[in-house]
């Protein structure tokens, strides 16, 4: 009996407890991206790619429900490239040929003051023998395939964002 009651009453505090978040999706209101390259020696992924975060972040306007003027709650997006190689090799062939694109995506809260989801996104292409005749795309095809695929792996995680802290709970 004791624990039947007490069961009951904590499914009912449970039930009458406010709930502090805000629920998603939530559309995203600003995309920063950027090409971070200093970590490594020698890149010159910019050489043969320099607008490479602007593309990822057009991809991603293309693909995310942006917020207008009316929305209350929304996400930024704060892309960040921070490699592309050759076979874990950051000088990059004589016609710019790449296989590795890798960066970060951080999702923050808009009105909030700290990072809701922040995880790395690493694309790695590889040539494998099949038992029938293929090509490989040529250079700009795989640059553009593997752009879009960042774009959507960095949609997957911002939609992945389905509770924001209650905006009366947020401190500024």
């Amino acid at each position: 009996m004791f624990s039947k009651t007490m069961t009951a009453i904590g499914l009912a505090m449970v039930t009458a407890s406010p709930v502090l978040a805000v629920e998603g999706p939530f559309p995203v209101r600003d995309i920063e991206s950027i090409a971070f390259f200093e970590s490594m020696k020698n890149p010159n992924a910019l050489d043969y790619y320099p607008d490479v975060a602007e593309d990822v972040a057009a991809a991603i306007r293309d693909r995310v429900d942006l917020a207008d003027e009316d929305t209350v709650r929304a996400v930024d997006l704060d892309i960040r490239i921070t490699s592309m190689r050759l076979n874990d090799n950051p000088v990059l062939t004589d016609n710019g040929e790449f296989n590795i694109l890798e960066g970060l995506v951080i999702v923050s809260d808009d009105i909030g003051d700290g990072v809701v989801e922040s995880l790395p996104v690493i694309l790695r292409a590889e040539e494998m023998d099949v038992p029938y005749p293929s090509t490989s795309p040529d250079t700009a095809d795989f640059y553009n395939a593997m752009v879009l695929a960042f774009a959507d792996r960095a949609v997957e995680i911002t939609e992945g964002v389905t509770e924001l802290p209650d905006p009366s709970e947020v401190r500024n």
